[in-house]
């Protein structure tokens, strides 16, 4: 699924019509990505998951309306693997911030009932929160620029071989060199993306609300730190 996203990010015209559809698409994937990896220790119902993705895809594509609007006259006077750097260049920072917003609304529900903590040492389920619910779904957003940061592989290859003239001038065979760039970049892009957090987490009973701050789990003793499923 992410190949022909991204082919039609880096390599599609500009055109107002097609960030919508690319970013659409996009962001409708992003949506069920973030809802089936999210925290189901908090219970969504069909609204929640209606409010979130209406929420979170119409404003990815509104900023990225906004951002290929700002490039648009630059685009005009360029092609070549100088139009592929732009159109990447525009894309990150689209999918970027998007894919920041469509992660942080589609879990807001986690936000707004808590998600399951445990004594770091038992195990033992001490409750819900909305601290932690908060920290875990802002740390799987920020990791969600990361997966789009090896964007701007296939541009700066394209360039560097059309400066040293070894791109193909063959149809079939540039769309082959043009492909692996991207088979090579979403190669990389996942585990970028992931290594940033671990899926559990760690919060001390500081960080959390106060009744939390004199919990003893069932061996008596006071806990001072938790764990917590972030989600991906």
């Amino acid at each position: 699924m992410n190949l022909p996203i991204s082919f039609g990010f880096i390599f599609a015209a500009p055109t107002p019509l097609n960030t919508i559809f690319w970013q659409w698409i996009n962001q409708t994937y992003n949506a069920a990505l973030n809802y089936e990896n999210r925290n189901a220790s908090s219970t969504y119902t069909t609204e929640d998951i209606a409010i979130s993705y209406c929420v979170a895809t119409s404003s990815a594509i509104a900023v990225a309306l906004g951002i290929r609007k700002a490039v648009e006259k630059q685009a005009r006077q360029l092609k070549g693997g100088k139009l592929v750097m732009l159109n990447s260049v525009s894309s990150f920072v689209a999918c970027a911030l998007s894919g920041f917003l469509n992660a942080y609304f589609m879990r807001q529900t986690e936000i707004k009932k808590g998600i399951d903590v445990f004594d770091k040492y038992t195990g033992e389920n001490l409750g819900k929160s909305k601290v932690c619910a908060e920290k875990a779904v802002l740390q799987t957003s920020i990791s969600r620029i990361a997966l789009v940061l090896t964007i701007f592989v296939p541009p700066i290859a394209l360039v560097g071989l059309e400066k040293v003239q070894l791109m193909p001038k063959n149809r079939a065979l540039k769309l082959s060199v043009e492909l692996s760039l991207l088979c090579l970049e979403l190669y990389f892009a996942v585990p970028l993306g992931l290594s940033m957090y671990s899926r559990q987490g760690n919060i001390g009973a500081n960080e959390l609300e106060p009744e939390f701050g004199n919990l003893k789990n069932s061996r008596g003793n006071l806990v001072t730190e938790f764990v917590f499923n972030k989600g991906l």
